[in-house]
């Protein structure tokens, strides 16, 4: 590795460093339980599932509550980045326009600001499995893994969304619906067996249905995931991360007129 190329590795570092942490305070600083919101927000979702599907509607899941938890938080990482990463450029016009900015920085930024209120959750979720009679096993070495499968798979789309709002600001009203919409698409308060077999076909070509179901197998089941299908959704995330930062370089040379 040149010299030159370690200098710009480095300075990728901390500026995002430096953005992730004006972020994160930012988003608190105003708030009298500050970063407790992290858990606050997932946790009001949690006890509206629990009531409706534990109890009103019972779907038959065991160990409910780590259940639609685990979805909530994993769920909550990607669609906090895609909406933070969706105006990342438009909302920074200051940034766009300074010569030499790493404009590549501003949608990882969105990615690990966001994934900071999962590692907030994390340990309260550890709690929750306990406390319902799940113990850790040795399948969570495999934690790191799913987590940085679904890191590149959420920061290639934040790459093209990021670029695609500039031009087209219908993106940015479009994309809430839609993350709305997979909400529902995918099983985070239900579990695929509630689903019909003739349709799981088509909710597994939903790559947040893998990911979710990898962390509830290390965590509820203490088993290891299915290292096949994790392995696909990770290839065709880093796929995707080559195309939304190939399309975003290009994209980035007309942001100023744009803007």
């Amino acid at each position: 590795m040149t010299n030159d190329r370690r200098d710009r590795i480095n300075h990728w570092k901390d500026v995002v460093a430096l953005l992730v942490s004006r972020d994160f305070r930012g988003r608190y600083q105003h708030a009298r339980i500050g970063a407790l919101w992290a858990l606050v927000s997932p946790l009001l979702f949690l006890t509206v599932f629990y009531f409706l599907f534990g109890h009103v509607l019972d779907l038959g899941i065991e160990n409910y509550a780590s259940f639609a938890f685990i979805g909530i938080l994993v769920w909550n990482w990607t669609q906090s980045s895609l909406m933070s990463a969706v105006t990342s450029m438009s909302a920074n016009p200051g940034l766009v326009a300074q010569p030499g900015f790493p404009l590549g920085t501003l949608p990882v930024v969105s990615v690990v600001a966001a994934f900071l209120n999962l590692l907030i959750a994390l340990p309260l979720l550890v709690i929750l499995t306990v406390i319902e009679g799940v113990a850790p096993t040795a399948a969570y070495l495999a934690l790191p893994l799913v987590v940085a499968v679904q890191f590149f798979f959420t920061l290639a789309l934040c790459f093209v969304i990021a670029a695609l709002n500039v031009a087209l600001r219908d993106v940015e009203q479009i994309l809430p619906v839609l993350l709305q919409l997979g909400y529902y698409v995918t099983p985070i308060f239900y579990s695929l067996s509630n689903i019909p077999d003739a349709l799981q076909p088509y909710f597994r070509l939903n790559p947040m249905v893998t990911v979710i179901t990898s962390y509830r197998d290390i965590v509820l089941r203490g088993i290891w995931p299915d290292w096949a299908s994790l392995g696909m959704v990770l290839f065709g995330s880093l796929l995707l991360l080559w195309f939304g930062q190939s399309y975003f370089q290009r994209a980035r040379q007309s942001f100023l007129e744009e803007l």
